[in-house]
């Protein structure tokens, strides 16, 4: 067989090929109406949308989770910064700025425990950190600061408070933990008594008869827990009666003489009153 010659087989299929008839015009027109209509009629495929972390979330509220957590950002910063204040405070001197922080921070806390013994732990804790206060300006050479020996005091008083609230076993038990508290005051003012630089002091003084006045008191409500507790009862009601009448006390220390300067006449002694000594003797005409 020639190299150039067709292979019989694949000669017959082409020979095949040609037998083929011609494709008849209107139906092939028919045959592309019906698949244009099957494509017509067929439905949307439902879209898949795959939420991305920028466009997962309507604007508006990306906009406010963004304002939140700013805000909570600037809190956060400020929380830590006071955080970072109160901490430093703890180590704070009576002199010293942060002396007032510290302060506050102990009356929050004290006014959080709702507990009688719990608080008048607390005040006892704060009462030994005011004598280290002042133990701390003494060996220092410095003169001790009035501060801290009102609130000295004031520590002392409110754990007399919180006492008087307990039960007789309770309160017993308090008033000898409070005793021992005033002993170490006590000892403290007498050390502090024999330097120079603070003899003189004027809270000192006052300190040191304050405590005699609350160690009386302490030992009276060892023997007598019921009338301890009256006395602190009157004594509360007094203070509070004070406080309640601080815009009305400072009126009545007013001088007599100057009267209401709205009234002139009211606590004066016009030209024309019979009881003016002062108006030129006319009283006597």
């Amino acid at each position: 067989m020639n190299k150039n010659e067709l292979n019989p087989e694949l000669k017959k299929m082409l020979q095949s090929l040609q037998d083929v008839p011609e494709r008849d015009l209107q139906a092939s027109h028919v045959g592309r109406e019906k698949y244009m209509a099957q494509i017509r009629n067929l439905k949307p495929r439902r879209r898949v949308f795959r939420k991305s972390a920028r466009q997962g979330t309507p604007i508006g509220r990306r906009v406010w989770v963004t304002r939140f957590a700013a805000i909570a950002a600037v809190i956060l910063v400020a929380l830590s910064s006071l955080g970072g204040t109160i901490y430093a405070a703890q180590a704070a001197q009576p002199d010293d700025l942060l002396y007032g922080v510290k302060t506050l921070t102990e009356e929050i806390q004290a006014r959080l425990e709702g507990d009688p013994e719990d608080k008048l732990d607390l005040y006892v804790s704060f009462a030994n950190r005011r004598m280290e206060e002042i133990q701390n300006q003494a060996d220092a050479g410095e003169q001790v600061s009035e501060k801290a020996l009102t609130l000295l005091q004031q520590h002392t008083r409110n754990m007399l408070e919180q006492a008087a609230q307990l039960s007789e076993f309770g309160m017993n038990k308090a008033l000898r933990q409070i005793q021992e508290n005033l002993q170490l005051q006590n000892q403290l003012m007498a050390e502090l008594g024999k330097d120079d630089l603070q003899e003189t002091s004027p809270g000192l003084l006052k300190t040191q008869e304050k405590i005699r006045q609350q160690l009386e008191i302490v030992e009276n409500g060892l023997q007598e827990p019921e009338g301890f507790q009256e006395q602190m009862q009157v004594e509360q009601m007094e203070m509070e009666g004070q406080g309640d009448g601080n815009d009305g006390s400072d009126t009545g220390n007013e001088d007599p003489q100057q009267g209401d300067p709205d009234n002139p006449s009211d606590g004066q002694n016009s030209p024309d009153s019979p009881g003016n000594g002062g108006g030129n003797g006319q009283g006597g005409k």
